[in-house]
């Protein structure tokens, strides 16, 4: 992480790329609506979020010196934790996708991605503002 960039500004990076996964696998199970035996997935973020936010660090990782920078994940280090969602019981042939549950749940992904991409367009801009010291240019 770049010392321009705080945690709040990697928080919101990490955010809209969970957002981008979890609608990846939200298709996935509408994908799947007429599928026999196949079981919905979903993403947990909830823990990592809290991490972040808590600025707490890897377990196997410690700072030795207050003035070390904190540990940036890589870039591809899990987000989230996969569960199987166990919202619907499964019909006749097995399915338990629920078409309204898995519609909900993409809405609510989608309103989440929008407010994650005002907020860091918006911290962007802010910055933007303060290297052209508010000349605009």
């Amino acid at each position: 992480m770049s010392v321009l960039f705080d945690r709040l500004t990697t928080t919101l990076e990490r955010s809209l790329d969970f957002r981008l996964e979890r609608g990846n696998v939200i298709s996935a199970n509408l994908a799947n609506v007429d599928t026999p035996d196949y079981t919905p997935l979903d993403l947990q973020f909830d823990e990592e979020l809290a991490r972040q936010l808590s600025g707490e660090q890897p377990a196997d990782i410690a700072k030795t010196h207050g003035g070390h920078l904190s540990v940036v994940p890589e870039p591809d280090e899990a987000l989230a934790r996969t569960e199987f969602d166990t919202y619907a019981l499964p019909n006749l042939d097995g399915n338990s996708v629920d078409l309204d549950h898995e519609m909900a749940k993409m809405s609510e992904n989608q309103i989440q991605y929008r407010a994650s991409t005002v907020f860091y367009n918006k911290r962007m801009a802010l910055m933007k503002y303060a290297i052209t010291e508010g000349s605009g240019g």
